[in-house]
């Protein structure tokens, strides 16, 4: 083991996923997926100190402290992987809302092996790093690496991404706890393909290219009619996505389109037909977001959580500002674009 400080103190981003579709079951219990996801700076805050045992302690009396926390278990990973029987006391402070589709567990599970492989000296790599969290789950990896992402097969296969937008994003949580595992059972796939929002053809070329922008730009879009958005662009140099069976590095859904290396989304999530049907509430958030000026509203994850896309932080404000007489929690938000893993002190 290499030198160690005796304590590293990180904070713990949220994400929001910009598109999500779900492709069928998979013979581990699983769903294939693919995703868009950002991490927004939005955070939990973990600080990890040398210590004798292993102690977890969190700001959130109804969050565990125990093996059923997510950086409980992380952190008996990497003690079981290396050999190893330090100890540590982790202090966890909640600030993104639990079972919101905010990824906050995994952020702190990914923080906490980020953390500890430091904190014990460890010298580990960030891909195995990766391995280890998509043991303790799916979105660990994506938090290890961020900030912007393609995720397929559980949504742990991940293809790193640039995000060239300067949007803001009001993020509204309407306090409703829900099981990503109950969404997931209830998704019927063969609806997806039926009920994934129609695209506005004169936005396509022939090719299924978005059409060019009609203002070029950081942050551009298209709008053809209301509802009816590209966002984008985001960007790797070597992606290559097709619907040749022959060709596949990851399926090409509806709502994700390449111009050249541009990638550009029509935003939908696949599971929140479900979870509106239980809680109409989700659909009430995202339609004020829309009549308060946002490009797009999206329920982010298996929910409860809604985001707007905005131009500007101005028009995020006045929005947040339209929705403040509802008991929901609200943030402006931003996409990072960086690592979004760095020691604080």
């Amino acid at each position: 083991m290499t030198g160690s400080p005796q304590s590293v103190k990180i904070k713990t981003p949220a994400k929001i996923n910009l598109l999500l579709h779900v492709k069928g079951k998979r013979e581990d219990g699983y769903h294939d997926i693919v995703t868009v996801m950002q991490a927004i700076d939005l955070y939990d805050e973990l600080l990890i100190e040398k210590a004798d045992n292993l102690e977890l302690i969190c700001t959130s009396p109804d969050i565990p402290s125990d093996e059923k926390n997510l950086v409980y278990k992380a952190a008996v990973k990497l003690r079981e992987f290396t050999g190893i029987n330090e100890g540590a006391r982790i202090s966890l402070k909640k600030n993104i809302p639990v079972a919101a589709g905010l990824g906050g567990g995994s952020s702190d599970a990914a923080a906490a092996l980020y953390g500890l492989n430091r904190l014990w000296g460890l010298g580990l790599s960030m891909e195995t790093l990766c391995v280890l969290g998509r043991d303790i789950g799916s979105d660990v990896p994506f938090f290890i690496g961020g900030p912007t992402a393609a995720g397929y097969g559980r949504g742990d296969e991940l293809i790193r991404l640039s995000n060239l937008t300067d949007y803001w994003y009001l993020l509204v949580n309407p306090g409703i706890l829900i099981s990503t595992a109950w969404v997931y059972s209830q998704v019927d796939i063969s609806a997806n393909d039926e009920n994934n929002p129609p695209l506005p053809v004169a936005m396509l070329r022939s090719n299924g290219s978005p059409a060019p922008l009609e203002k070029g730009g950081k942050g551009g879009f298209e709008r053809v009619s209301p509802g009816e958005n590209w966002i984008g662009p985001l960007v790797q140099p070597n992606l290559e996505l097709t619907k040749e069976v022959v060709h596949i590095k990851i399926f090409l859904p509806d709502g994700l389109r390449l111009d050249g290396n541009n990638i550009w989304l029509f935003p939908y999530n696949d599971l929140e037909g479900v979870v509106i049907r239980r809680y109409p509430v989700i659909k009430k958030i995202k339609d004020e977001m829309v009549a308060s000026g946002a490009m797009c509203a999206l329920m982010s994850g298996s929910g409860s959580s809604v985001f707007g896309v905005f131009r500007d932080r101005d028009s995020a404000e006045r929005a947040g500002r339209n929705m403040q007489h509802y008991e929901w929690r609200t943030w402006i938000v931003k996409a990072l674009d960086s690592c979004p893993y760095h020691i604080v002190s």
